[in-house]
């Protein structure tokens, strides 16, 4: 359904049934039927909306003219013209004759027609009045309209190193502590590796049995040693690696919120207030 026919059918809806009834019988020329539906309808139904009454004096009207009954059909008209003092009627819908006829009502009417009209004038000017005041208070006292940032963080992130977890979850300064304990630790590391490769790989300073402090070849007793030390250094580090990357991992899953609301409100300055969801 498209959005034309699809608000007039809204629209339609918003009436009664009865007044829907009756435009539908005045649509196919059936005057007594609409008539018929609209007058114990009007009787018992004093307090219709305007927009409701309108409509229903207007086909009453239309429909009694084409029944003869001008009388009833003046009738009809003179109930539409006191609730909308300034209605006419729409000479492309409405046959030129009725036209002629309504126009003749209002004006002989038009001495007790221009007190409604002033009346109307009052109650819209009021009516302006009230909307303004209202909108003025609004203003004052409704504090201003709240910003919500909705910032969803990921799940992957707590398994990552160097403190990406503790980042994300805004914990910087342990954050960066895991970091730089992670990029020292993975140094030393790495520098010990390759500092045990060069030496084991230096040819020059290998010797054989029976040189002196050469007790196990193929390394001197003072190389074999300093290598002794190199690897304890090498696995010393990436244990403290390891170490602080599954505390990092831990951390950053015990401190894991997968939504995060930032209300950001103008009022002081910017302040901002968190709200967390699960």
């Amino acid at each position: 359904m498209t959005a034309a026919p699809l608000l007039v059918a809204l629209a339609l809806a918003a009436h009664p049934a009865e007044l829907k009834r009756a435009r539908d019988r005045c649509e196919f020329g059936a005057w007594a039927d609409c008539a018929g539906t609209l007058r114990p309808w009007l009787a018992r139904e004093p307090a219709l909306a305007d927009e409701d009454a309108v409509e229903a004096w207007r086909l009453l009207g239309i429909a009694e003219w084409h029944l003869g009954d001008q009388d009833q059909a003046r009738a009809a008209f003179v109930n539409l013209l006191s609730v909308d003092p300034d209605y006419t009627l729409d000479p492309f819908l409405v046959p030129p004759p009725i036209v002629e006829f309504f126009d003749r009502v209002k004006r002989e009417h038009e001495a007790a027609l221009a007190p409604l009209r002033e009346r109307k004038r009052e109650l819209r000017e009021q009516q302006r009045l009230a909307d303004e005041a209202k909108r003025k208070l609004l203003q004052e006292e409704v504090p201003p309209t709240k910003i919500i940032r909705v910032q969803e963080r990921i799940y992957l992130f707590n398994w990552l190193p160097f403190g990406a977890g503790q980042f994300q979850n805004g914990q910087r300064a342990k954050g960066t502590a895991i970091a730089a304990g992670e990029v020292t630790a993975g140094l030393v590391n790495l520098g010990a590796f390759v500092l045990h490769n060069q030496i084991a790989e230096d040819r020059s300073r290998l010797c054989t049995a029976g040189q002196p402090g050469c007790s196990r070849p193929p390394y001197t007793d003072s190389d074999r040693a300093l290598l002794g030390r190199i690897e304890a250094v090498k696995y010393v580090s990436a244990a403290l690696f390891w170490a602080l990357y599954a505390y990092g991992v831990w951390d950053a899953h015990q401190n894991f919120v997968p939504i995060v609301e930032t209300e950001i409100s103008p009022r002081g300055g910017g302040a901002l207030k968190l709200g967390i969801r699960f």
